[in-house]
């Protein structure tokens, strides 16, 4: 099952994702463009996608409750992220959406079956101590822990 998430912005900035988008070929095309469009097309919005096509790249999404923190382990794996969705202005997001496959895991299941069920979940993505996005999670209700 693959779902559609709007992520949780807080003033991020495309350059907030930098370790991450760095990991694909075509992010110094995209890069190029944004920097380009932002010099001659100063208030206009772009959007781009990066899909996560290959095999040996695999982004987890974890599972954030009172027990577990939101670093990604095998313990709280819910599914992978196989794509997001970038509308950025002048550097900055305004919105971002990942697309997920769910896992056949515990926490893969119990986060289907909550999405399932109409319980709008939250994606949220945790930003590390030199200011990049290095995970994404979802806090559970608590009546659902």
């Amino acid at each position: 099952m693959k779902t559609t998430f709007e992520i949780y912005l807080d003033d991020i900035k495309i350059d907030n994702y930098e370790d991450i988008l760095s990991r694909f070929s075509n992010w110094k095309k995209y890069k190029r463009e944004i920097n380009l469009n932002h010099l001659l097309n100063q208030g206009k919005k772009i959007q781009f996608d990066v899909e996560i096509i290959n095999n040996s790249m695999v982004f987890y999404v974890s599972v954030k409750d009172d027990k577990y923190s939101y670093t990604t382990s095998l313990t709280n794996v819910c599914s992978i992220l196989n794509k997001l969705s970038f509308i950025i202005l002048d550097n900055k997001i305004i919105k971002l959406e990942a697309e997920l496959k769910f896992l056949n895991t515990k926490w893969g299941n119990t986060i289907k079956n909550l999405v399932e069920s109409g319980i709008d979940l939250k994606l949220s993505q945790h930003i590390n101590i030199e200011g990049q996005i290095d995970n994404f999670y979802f806090e559970l209700p608590k009546q659902a822990a």
